[in-house]
C-alpha cells in the first residue's frame, strides 16, 4: 500500500515461545477465529467529540485527555507515540474541523463495523499460505486524517477517519473508503510475515520489492479495490513499463525512493507510488512462472536477497499480461 496504508517502521516479532516465556501475551495467531477488532476507541472519540463541543475552547483538550486518551487501548497508545498525536494537538485539529467530523461520522461508523469482512479476509489468507501469522489485534482508532494505517508490535492499527471518505468526495490521494479497509489489514499483515524490515537504510529495489509483494500477496486473497490511488498506476504503468523499468534499474541500489516511493506529487509526472505497482509487477512475474506456488510465495515473503529474486523473476522481460492477478480459488 501507499506510505499512508503502512508504518515506516516494523518491529521484529518475537516468538510466542519467548513471550510466554518473557511473561508477556503472544500478538500473532494462526487462526482467524482469534483476531479481535478492536472498536472501543472509536467509541470514546466520539464521546469526546460530543462533549468538548458543549465547553470553551480552553477546555477541549482536557475533555479529549479524559475521555479519549485515558481510555486508550494499546492500539491508540501505539498510534499516538509513532505519530506524535497528543490530546492538544488532536484536539485543535478536531476543533478546526468539527464540522468535517460530523459529516465524516456515520462513515467512521461504517468503517468499524466490518470485523466480519476483515476475518473473512483472514480466513482466505490462511487458505491460501497455511501457518501464516496474523495479528490478534486490529485496532481502529480517530486520528487527526494522516496515516491510515500502521503496525506495531501489538498488532495492526487503522484510523477510521482516513477511510472513511463519503461517496462522491473530490478525490485525495491520502483518503479512501470504507472498501478499502479488508485490503489494507491484509496488506500490513503481509508485512507482519516478511522476514525483511525496510528501514531508512533500504535500497530502492529492497522498498519496492517489500512493498508491491504487499501488495500482489493480498490480491491472491481479495480483488484490488477500484480505487484511483491503484487504477491510476495500471493505467500509467502497462503503457509505459519498458521505460519504467529503464530507469529503475538505474536507481535501484540507491536509498532514495522519489519519485517512486512515498511521494504524494512526483516531479516525473507519474501517478503517485509506482514503485508498488513496478514492485507488484516483479512479485506477479516470480509467482507466475513457479510450478510450487507455496514455495513461490514462501520465496517472496522470506527474500533477503532482493537483486537475486529480481533476476529469478527474469523481470521485465518475462512478465504476464499486464492486469492484476485475481484471488486465488
Amino acid at each position: 500500500m501507499v506510505r499512508p496504508f503502512r508504518q515506516i517502521w516494523r518491529l521484529i516479532m518475537l516468538t510466542p515461545l519467548l513471550l510466554l516465556l518473557c511473561g508477556f501475551t503472544t500478538t500473532t495467531t494462526t487462526d482467524p477465529d482469534k483476531v479481535e477488532v478492536v472498536t472501543s476507541d472509536v467509541t470514546h472519540f466520539w464521546q469526546a467529540f460530543d462533549n468538548a463541543g458543549k465547553v470553551p475552547a480552553t477546555q477541549r483538550a482536557a475533555i479529549y485527555q479524559k475521555e479519549y486518551f485515558d481510555h486508550a487501548s494499546q492500539g491508540l497508545v501505539d498510534f499516538d507515540k509513532q505519530r506524535h498525536v497528543t490530546p492538544e494537538s488532536l484536539s485543535t485539529h478536531v476543533e478546526q474541523h468539527r464540522a468535517q467530523y460530523a459529516k465524516l461520522r456515520p462513515y467512521i461508523n461504517e468503517v468499524v463495523d466490518q470485523k466480519p469482512v476483515i476475518q473473512a479476509a483472514f480466513h482466505k489468507l490462511a487458505a491460501l499460505y497455511p501457518g501464516i501469522k496474523l495479528p490478534v489485534h486490529v485496532y481502529f482508532v480517530v486520528g487527526p486524517q494522516r496515516g491510515a494505517g500502521m503496525n506495531s508490535p501489538n498488532g495492526i492499527i487503522l484510523a477510521a477517519d482516513v477511510f472513511a471518505t463519503p461517496p462522491g468526495a473530490p478525490y485525495d490521494y491520502t483518503k479512501v473508503t470504507p472498501a478499502f479497509v479488508p485490503f489494507t489489514a491484509v496488506h500490513e499483515t503481509i508485512h507482519f510475515n516478511q522476514s525483511y524490515e525496510t528501514s531508512e537504510r533500504s535500497t530502492l529495489l529492497q522498498q519496492v520489492i517489500n512493498e508491491g509483494t504487499a501488495d500482489f500477496i493480498t490480491t491472491l486473497v481479495l480483488p484490488q479495490p477500484d480505487v484511483r490511488q491503484m487504477t491510476d498506476r495500471w493505467r500509467y504503468g502497462c503503457p509505459h513499463e519498458q521505460q519504467l523499468y529503464a530507469l529503475f534499474a538505474k536507481h535501484k541500489d540507491r536509498a532514495e525512493t522519489s519519485p517512486w516511493l512515498f511521494d504524494h506529487h512526483p516531479a516525473a509526472g507519474w501517478p503517485p507510488d509506482m514503485g508498488y505497482w513496478l514492485g507488484y509487477r516483479v512479485a506477479q512475474t516470480y509467482y507466475r512462472q513457479a510450478v510450487d506456488k507455496h514455495a513461490a510465495l514462501t520465496a517472496l515473503l522470506d527474500v533477503t536477497d532482493f537483486g537475486k529474486l529480481l533476476a529469478e523473476s527474469d523481470y521485465p522481460a518475462r512478465a504476464p499480461e499486464c492486469v492484476p492477478d485475481a484471488p486465488a480459488r
